[in-house]
């Protein structure tokens, strides 16, 4: 389930909506005047695995929170140099197939723990799929690709 923060700004809606084709199966919510724990309530009665809350700087995303359900664990990850499908020009479609996962440099216990926060993001892929989503760790920056 992906969520923006309260009154979010339209470029922020729109980084939700591309955040979806990231991660397969994923629901868009508005949120609108809801507090986390009722969306938290929503998710776990509905049987959502995961909760991704987007947050935005004077239209900037800045950071999203993913929260395992119903035990955990949660992470904030801040988010730097952002560039959305919509800036780039002449792209094409996304495909919505399920992707294979590239994870590299996440070798240290903290950085298992966090390739596993974002690995339970995706659904096992088929063996036929061509996408493929890269988490890189270097210096503490994860890059997304």
């Amino acid at each position: 389930m992906i969520t923006t923060s309260r009154d979010p700004s339209s470029r922020l809606k729109m980084f939700a909506k591309e955040l979806k084709l990231v991660f397969p199966g994923a629901q868009r919510i508005n949120r609108g005047r809801h507090e986390v724990g009722a969306l938290v309530r929503a998710c776990k009665a509905n049987g959502v695995t995961d909760l991704i809350v987007i947050h935005e700087h004077r239209g900037t995303p800045v950071g999203f929170i993913v929260s395992h359900l119903p035990f955990g664990p949660t992470a904030y990850f801040t988010l730097c140099n952002v560039l959305m499908r919509h800036d780039i020009p002449d792209l094409g479609t996304v495909s919505e197939a399920k992707p294979h996962l590239i994870i590299h440099g996440f070798s240290s216990r903290l950085g298992k723990r966090v390739s596993d926060i974002l690995r339970y993001l995706f659904p096992v892929p088929k063996e036929d799929s061509h996408r493929v989503i890269t988490f890189a760790n270097q210096n503490d920056y994860i890059s997304f690709r």
